[in-house]
């Protein structure tokens, strides 16, 4: 299931490095990421694709302490061919 995340972190590159490797390690592979710089903070929404529930990723990236906060944009099921 692919799900779109938004995440907003303090302006320091090891942060987007961090939030990476934690969505790596929780095993959810990164479809689609768009980093934007705004109000002192990057602004990332990403897509990512895992048979996991979403909430384990969020609730690990909500931990971090360069992460502001989390939202779950959207989610849907891989279509069949």
């Amino acid at each position: 299931m692919k799900h779109t995340l938004t995440i907003a972190l303090k302006n320091q590159s090891v942060a987007v490095e961090r939030f990476l490797r934690v969505a790596r390690h929780r095993g959810f592979d990164l479809t689609t990421m768009n980093l934007e710089m705004a109000d002192e903070a990057f602004h990332v929404t990403i897509t990512v694709d895992s048979d996991k529930p979403i909430y384990l990723l969020t609730s690990q990236l909500n931990k971090l302490v360069d992460v502001k906060h989390v939202n779950v944009e959207n989610q849907f099921q891989q279509q069949a061919i």
